[in-house]
């Protein structure tokens, strides 16, 4: 295994990658490009313009975010190697190529199409059957950012010149949200986690439910799915992938090409949490066995709402806060519940987001 790991980003994905990395022995480094760096003393932390000094530091490097300038990628790439790959990272980073791909592999999604400007977007619902559609940037806008709701010409004006391009979705009914995250190392082993049924607040993830309320037979879909997918790519590291359950049956909404909120539960839970994996898959060494009995949830910590209690008689709460300034809506911690019981886990997990988040 490699022992020095880069990691483009100082977020709080970066901080829980980096104190992943140094509890199995190895040095990282930071390529800070515009955030506040949340990872002091994991590592050194270089700016953008010290990227040869950040590459002479490192073995190989990954990535906390998909959106990050070619040049960049590119050098890294050419220098050290990237971890995911090149390739799956620019596919994954726009949700246009993103979908593309899914309908190669014969993944199911909504039905789609890709609008460059809003002309072609305009011709393009005269075409299609009535309904409403769901838009959104074909780069970023994550946490329901970057999306507009249409149901008619007048609803165009929603998206702003510079928002295109976009792709369309066609709105379906949701009954719920899932996610499963899998890792794959060089060897092409894979492992999968178990999958979380997610609990979604005006398009913002604010907790996770483990295990999934789920048949078997959705399990193995989404696991076929999994391998599918990181197989196609040749994929090194773990990838999370968010699923719509729709009459009955799964469709992909997303793919992110990364550690991802839907896994902080694993830490704590697992003998090797999302992040553990994460390093060791990228630094080269073998995919590590997913070890879980019992339940588990996390619920996110948002603004400046912090729990007032917390649960006991059979729960086990771990709470992890990321050092970020406070700001409307944003991600500060979680919180990870823990126990033998799934029923009292989802309640524990229930009171918390009413009290954090409002019930529903």
């Amino acid at each position: 295994m490699k022992t020095r790991l880069g990691i483009i980003g100082c977020g709080q994905l970066s901080q829980m990658l980096g104190e992943a990395a140094n509890r199995q022995g190895a040095s990282v480094a930071f390529l800070c490009l515009d955030e506040i760096p949340v990872v002091q003393g994991l590592g050194p932390i270089f700016e953008a313009s010290d990227l040869e000094a950040f590459l002479k530091a490192c073995d190989v490097v990954t990535v906390e975010r998909e959106s990050i300038d070619d040049v960049i990628l590119q050098r890294v790439r050419d220098t050290v190697g990237l971890a995911p790959r090149y390739e799956a990272l620019v596919v994954l980073r726009e949700r246009d190529t993103q979908k593309a791909m899914l309908d190669a592999l014969e993944i199911p999604t909504s039905p789609w199409f890709c609008a460059a400007n809003r002309e072609a977007l305009l011709e393009s619902m005269a075409a299609a059957p009535e309904g409403s559609l769901r838009c959104k940037r074909t780069l970023g806008g994550y946490d329901g950012g970057g999306q507009w709701r249409v149901t008619s010409v007048e609803d165009s004006g929603k998206i702003p010149d510079d928002g295109f391009p976009v792709i369309a979705e066609a709105e379906i009914a949701i009954e719920r949200e899932l996610a499963i995250v899998v890792a794959r190392d060089n060897g092409g082993a894979i492992m999968t986690y178990p999958m979380t049924e997610n609990v979604m607040r005006d398009g913002i993830l604010i907790g996770s439910l483990v295990p999934a309320n789920v048949t078997d037979a959705m399990t193995d879909e989404a696991t076929r799915h999994a391998h599918s997918l990181v197989n196609a790519m040749d994929y090194v590291g773990v990838l999370a992938i968010e699923f719509f359950v729709t009459e009955g049956r799964l469709i992909v909404n997303e793919i992110a090409p990364r550690v991802h909120n839907t896994g902080h539960w694993t830490i704590g839970a697992v003998g090797a949490d999302q992040f553990t994996q994460h390093v060791v898959c990228t630094l080269g060494g073998t995919v590590r066995e997913v070890s879980f009995s019992g339940a588990a949830a996390m619920v996110n910590l948002l603004d400046d709402k912090f729990p007032t209690t917390l649960p006991e008689a059979g729960v086990r709460s771990l709470i992890q806060t990321y050092g970020k300034g406070l700001r409307k809506g944003r991600k500060v911690g979680h919180v990870t519940l823990l126990g033998s019981n799934t029923n009292v886990v989802r309640e524990a997990a229930q009171n918390l987001i009413d009290e954090l988040h409002g019930a529903r």
